[in-house]
């Protein structure tokens, strides 16, 4: 059967990658096959059978085994297997969380560092803080990697040169496994030279500051040729403090895994717009998803100032026709790092149209959310919100900088017979939006403080949707 379907699966694998020029696409039909149409594409979204498909070929034409359907019932039967990577400085307890993540992921954990000290013959050079050579370093990390292909595995701390970036990637290719996620654990250089030397006296003893402070240079050097390399993919992770942030940190981790083992495509990528009307925290939200869940902030307004260019009069999101505002998006969303690490739509869909738009050029998002605020709030947030017209953030309260405090303005969008205009345009398609995506709506309360309305908006991206439930053979549903 999987095999017969085969060819149905590419083409519908070709018709995600094909841009969509028009959300019209569907004129020419009767209305009957519109609403099998849709219908079909509900389905096909609802239960993620386009990411099954996409899976599935690709382990088939990795493996290439001599019996396709079999292979295919075997796959089936378990779950996709992940592979992390998880790089950082000295001294940011990254071994710890390697450790962690493979215990609940059930994954192999490659602790790179461990398996080079366990080498006599390179004991004195890791004692002086030098690299090891990256050929001996890469083959020993391989053979790891051989040994762990049908279990998943988080390497901790491989990369760390951009040459074992490349073998990397290279090994994946040769293995029939692919890279899912690299993490890096950012933190200020004074902690991670504390946390280091701590670590390093309890291993060699007291007096190493010139190996301590040669291990963070190495680390300094490297990291940005690395973080460039894997641009599309990273996401970083900030740790600023000790042992009682670890609880914290480790969350975030695995926000950013987003492994979802009950559903037809574990390792789908987050998708969610953000709607509210002006001064709803809008964009604080989605600045502060993506930072938890390692996902890319879109933002309509920032889109709309980057083709207007500088000094030209910012024109609001409310006020650009749809046709404009899709293209900007589309373009965006289409960019390798949304794919690969997700997205999180900042004041878009606004309109019928955008939310019609997304869902033919097949950029379904699998969480709609609207911030509620009432017009109220709206306008005491507005009367106090100043812009700096050189980056275009808006302060709700005066910045540090006196440099910036001294060229805040108040955009003319922003005087309160304008904002009622805006509102009033929002409120009057916020409801059509919702009817287009009912399946994953949902409403926020968003009169309180931005943390607390990040718990509302954080429940409602990481609970299931009753059809991801019912996609677990384990439910009972």
């Amino acid at each position: 059967i999987c095999l017969a379907l085969a060819p149905f699966a590419l083409h519908l694998l070709s018709k995600m990658v094909t841009p969509v020029q028009t959300w019209a696409a569907l004129g020419n039909m009767v209305p009957e096959q519109k609403e099998f149409g849709a219908e079909t594409a509900a389905y096909l979204e609802s239960y993620e059978v386009h990411d099954l498909f996409a899976h599935l070929l690709r382990q088939v034409l990795v493996e290439r085994p001599e019996n396709p359907i079999k292979f295919f019932q075997e796959c089936l039967k378990e779950q996709p297997k992940l592979c992390i990577c998880i790089m950082g400085p000295p001294g940011v307890n990254r071994s710890k969380y390697c450790q962690q993540v493979a215990a609940d992921y059930k994954l192999k954990h490659v602790h790179v560092g461990k398996l080079l000290r366990a080498r006599k013959e390179l004991k004195d050079q890791i004692s002086a803080g030098e690299l090891v050579a990256d050929d001996v370093v890469i083959e020993l990390v391989k053979d790891e990697l051989r040994k762990a292909k049908h279990t998943g595995w988080v390497l901790d701390g491989f990369p760390r040169t951009k040459v074992q970036a490349l073998s990397l990637v290279a090994a994946s290719k040769e293995l029939g496994t692919s890279l899912d996620t690299v993490l890096m654990l950012h933190s200020g250089e004074d902690l991670a030279r504390q946390n280091f030397a701590a670590k390093v006296e309890g291993e060699l003893g007291a007096d190493n500051g010139d190996v301590i402070e040669m291990r963070l240079q190495q680390y300094k050097r490297h990291v940005l040729t690395i973080s460039e390399f894997f641009k599309n993919s990273v996401r970083r992770i900030e740790v600023h403090g000790g042992d009682h942030e670890q609880e914290s940190v480790y969350k975030t981790i695995c926000s950013n895994l987003h492994y979802r083992g009950f559903s037809n495509a574990p390792l789908r990528m987050h998708r969610i717009c953000v709607l509210g009307p002006c001064a709803s925290g809008r964009t604080t939200q989605c600045s502060m998803l993506s930072k938890r869940l390692g996902v890319v902030h879109v933002d309509l307004a920032t889109l709309l100032r980057e083709k207007q260019g500088a000094g030209k009069e910012e024109v609001p999101p409310e006020f650009v026709g749809d046709e404009e505002a899709c293209a900007l998006i589309g373009s965006r969303l289409r960019q390798t790092d949304c794919v690969r690490k997700g997205w999180v739509l900042d004041g878009f869909p606004k309109t019928k149209a955008q939310a019609e738009f997304l869902r033919q050029a097949h950029l379904w998002p699998s969480r709609v959310i609207q911030l509620q605020v009432a017009d109220a709030v709206v306008e005491t947030r507005v009367s106090s919100r100043r812009v700096d017209p050189v980056t275009g953030i808006a302060y709700y309260t005066n910045p540090n900088s006196v440099a910036i405090r001294q060229r805040l303005i108040q955009c003319p969008h922003d005087q309160p017979e304008k904002v009622r205009v805006r509102v009033a345009l929002f409120s009057e398609n916020i409801q059509q939006v919702a009817d287009s995506w009912k399946r994953v709506f949902s409403n926020v309360l968003a009169d309180g403080q931005p943390e607390d309305v990040a718990v509302g908006v954080l429940e409602r991206v990481s609970n299931p949707l009753q059809s991801e439930i019912a996609q677990d053979p384990n439910s009972g549903l």
